[in-house]
């Protein structure tokens, strides 16, 4: 079997489509094609073949991935979660998440900071917080240094919580309903009396 052809993708100028036999069989990015030294002539067998599918494979896998965690930011355990949906082999995850941990493009702690400051918007507990960010894999002592950053303290959050709600008309006037809502989204009971008294 001879390769021969190499053709840039119209749809994907970053990879280059690979034709063994007159037919096409695999395609390769500019780094893969680099890297493996593959040129048009070289003579492969059956498992240079496999392997150099396998690398396709992986190769559009990753970028898939990639595009996925830069899409916004993601925690460990979201990544692992992801690429086991995707059936993704053992190996192949852990050389991943390393990978991207490596470049930053995953970090629980800024994955952690994003989540608050964007739950902290709707009025968020403490508890319901913690819950959240450990339910996404995140340590506890990373949880607890997050939490203890926020500019926004959890009385704050509930104040303008209050002050949402009491301009709905089914909180305006029924007072024990609001506290009912408020304690179901984790504020503790004895703060929101207080806020509610002041």
């Amino acid at each position: 079997m001879k390769i021969t052809s190499l053709k840039q993708q119209v749809k994907n100028p970053q990879r280059v489509s690979v034709f063994v036999d007159e037919k096409y069989s695999f395609s390769l990015s500019l780094d893969e094609l680099v890297k493996h030294k593959v040129k048009q002539g070289d003579e492969l067998n059956e498992a240079d073949v496999k392997k150099f599918k396998k690398i396709s494979d992986d190769g559009k896998l990753t970028a898939r991935v990639l595009a996925w965690v830069l899409n916004r930011p993601h925690s460990e355990r979201e990544l692992r979660d992801y690429l086991r949906r995707k059936k993704v082999e053992p190996e192949l995850i852990k050389k991943l998440v390393e990978e991207f941990m490596a470049k930053k493009y995953l970090d629980d702690e800024a994955y952690g900071r994003w989540l608050i400051e964007l739950r902290g918007r709707g009025g968020k507990s403490d508890r319901a917080l913690r819950a959240e960010l450990f339910a996404k894999g995140l340590d506890g002592e990373v949880i607890s240094n997050i939490l203890e950053e926020q500019e926004a303290s959890e009385v704050e959050r509930l104040r303008l919580l209050i002050a949402k709600k009491r301009a709905l008309s089914r909180y305006k006037n029924d007072q024990l309903k609001l506290i009912k809502y408020l304690t179901s989204q984790g504020f503790p009971y004895d703060l929101v009396k207080q806020e509610l008294n002041t």
